[in-house]
Formats: structure tokens, sequence, C-alpha cells
């Protein structure tokens, strides 16, 4: 499919962690933006399977990546002078609080509009992050390991969980960690016995953002 440009309306949204206030430029409303899109789209183009990979779910605050970006705050010895890998980064508001806390962070997505919104984000927080393009989940060429690697609602589809559990494991160094944070979906109890197969233990916090309740999971090799 050829690259389709489309103009979402945004709005700002301002979060307060700490000392520092982060600036985020998020799309207005989803349904709105999907119907843009299929605006944009021609009716041979929405048949295309590519084109619900199009669709810009990244561009909303969702509540897994507030509840990640509240722990990092709380546990900022955890990522402090530490390399840390976000996959699915969509705004980026976990990697902004991660990289202004004193991380080296690179923050990755596929889809292709998230660029362009992750630095535009890093430009209105006053912050200075890395990005890359990837598809965390099929890429076998990008092999960097970090000390941190870290998710959000990124257990939304039926992949096997053991596939899921692997593709994040092979970033992490020797004895690096996993964050993961999760509101709840189908897939969670999957991921969780895959992880455990894997050899890693996990620390559980529930984090309250607004009316809803999100899990953050810290993995652990058990050595």
């Amino acid at each position: 499919m050829k690259a389709i440009k489309v103009n979402y309306r945004t709005i700002i949204q301002q979060r307060r962690l700490g000392d520092k206030l982060y600036v985020l430029e998020t799309i207005r409303n989803l349904d709105e933006a999907i119907d843009t899109l299929c605006e944009v789209l021609t009716d041979e183009e929405q048949k295309d399977p590519f084109a619900e990979d199009l669709c810009p779910y990244f561009g909303i605050l969702w509540p897994a990546a507030e509840a990640l970006a509240v722990y990092l705050q709380e546990h900022q010895k955890l990522i402090q002078n530490k390399s840390v890998l976000e996959l699915g980064c969509g705004l980026g508001y976990p990697s902004l609080v991660a990289a202004h806390l004193g991380a080296q962070v690179l923050a990755t997505d596929f889809h292709p509009d998230v660029e362009n919104y992750f630095l535009r984000n890093c430009r209105h927080s006053n912050v200075d992050c890395d990005y890359l393009r990837l598809n965390w989940r099929e890429d076998q060429k990008f092999n960097e390991c970090f000390d941190i690697v870290m998710g959000s609602d990124v257990l939304y589809e039926s992949k096997h969980a053991s596939e899921v559990a692997k593709g994040l494991i092979r970033f992490l160094k020797p004895g690096g960690k996993i964050l993961l944070s999760d509101p709840g979906r189908n897939y969670l109890q999957p991921f969780l016995s895959a992880m455990k197969a894997e050899g890693f233990m996990d620390e559980m916090q529930l984090i309250q953002i607004q009316d809803k309740e999100v899990f953050v999971f810290l993995f652990s090799k058990n050595y």
C-alpha cells in the first residue's frame, strides 16, 4: 500500500509527574480519526490487510501508558543511568518520563505516523529521546540489547503468548528486567505463564488511572 498522509485533528494534554510537566499532542477522538482515515483510503485500499495497521490507535493516551509512566516516576532508581527500550511506544509518554529521569532511551513503534507525533511530544515536553521505526514482533535484524525493556498494552492480539514473551526477552541484556503495563487484556494470564516458563518471576503493582486499574509487572530472571 502506498504511503497515506492523514491530517488528524489533535488536542494538547498535560500530565505532571514530580517536578516535570509533560505536554502531549494526542488525536482528539479515535472514532473521528478512524472515519478520517477511511475517507482518505479508496474502497480497494480499505480491503488491504495492511489498512488495519494504519488505524491511529497510537494517537490516544491510553491508561496503560499513563500507569507505566507513573510507575517509572515512583521507581526512578530502576531506570536511572540504564539503557531502556520501549516497544510500541505510540505517543511515547513512558519514554519521555524515562529519559527525563536519567535513562538512555530508545523509543520504537511500527506505525508510520508515530515518529512525527513522538518527536513533537519530545519538543512539547523539552525532552531528548531517540526513536526508531521497528516491528519488534517480526524484525529479526535489530539485535541491540538493553537493561530495561518496557511496553504498555501490547497484549491486544491473539498471537501465541510465548512468542510475545520471547520477543520481549530477546532484547534484554543479561540481568535485565522487563516492565509491562496492562489493563487486564484476555491474553494477560497466558503471557504471565509464558514468562514463568522462560524463568522470569514477576512483581505486580496496581495503579489507578482515573477510573481504571492497570496492572504493572516487573519481570526478573529467576537464576
